[in-house]
This record gives structure tokens, C-alpha cells and sequence, in this order.
């Protein structure tokens, strides 16, 4: 008994040490304490930041793909800030994949103008 409680220890203390070394991605609430002007939005609980370099599309790097959805919130409240919700972008904005099926970059169509957003992971 007290051999398997020696283990069961062992165990938890490996998970603690384990967990603290894996990266949380960035969350609206971080991006915006540190840049309440953040242009950001959320997908599939990952916060996309407009890219500086909108260059990319100009030159047919990114190709605008399948309609992932709508924005269907504009806010710059971090308690309630979800999937489909944006610091910037107005109610109806579609999303889109790219070309390459990089989901770790979008384009954003608003009255046929094409905007770049860049997934922030940490890793």
C-alpha cells in the first residue's frame, strides 16, 4: 500500500513538472493587456493577429479558400471574448482559409477588400 502511494507521488509530481513546461497559446485577454489596439480575432480557441506584411496577398502568396464563418461579435471584452468574436472587425466579416491550407493564416473579406491574420502560438 504504501509502495503504490510512493508511486501515485511520483506520478503527480512528474504531471506538475511536466504541465509548467508546455506553452499556453496567447489568449485575447494577454494580446490585449499588453496592446489594447490589438486587431485580433478568435477561431477554434486560437487568437489570429492582422498581419503587418499584407504584402503576401497583393502578391497571390495567399489565395483566399473555403468560408470558414462570420464574425459575429465586435468587442474589446476579454470576459466574454470567443470563437467568432474581433477587436476590429465588423459583425459579417467573412473568413476564409488560404490557398495552402495553413490554418495558422486566414483572410478576412470585408466589402472585397482581403485582410491577413497570422494564428500567435507559442512553441
Amino acid at each position: 500500500m504504501q509502495k503504490n502511494l510512493v508511486y501515485s507521488f511520483l506520478f503527480l509530481l512528474v504531471l506538475t513538472g511536466c504541465s509548467s513546461v508546455i506553452p499556453d497559446n496567447p489568449t485575447a485577454k494577454t494580446i490585449l493587456k499588453e496592446d489594447a489596439q490589438a486587431d485580433i480575432l478568435q477561431i477554434d480557441q486560437l487568437i489570429y493577429i492582422k498581419a503587418a506584411d499584407q504584402e503576401s496577398l497583393i502578391k497571390n502568396i495567399f489565395i483566399k479558400g473555403d468560408k470558414i464563418g462570420e464574425i459575429k461579435k465586435t468587442t474589446t471584452s476579454t470576459l466574454f471574448f470567443k470563437d467568432f468574436c474581433a477587436t476590429k472587425l465588423p459583425v459579417g466579416s467573412e473568413i476564409f482559409t488560404t490557398n495552402d491550407q495553413d490554418t495558422y493564416t486566414i483572410i478576412v473579406e470585408i466589402d472585397g477588400k482581403q485582410i491577413l491574420y497570422k494564428a500567435l502560438v507559442e512553441g
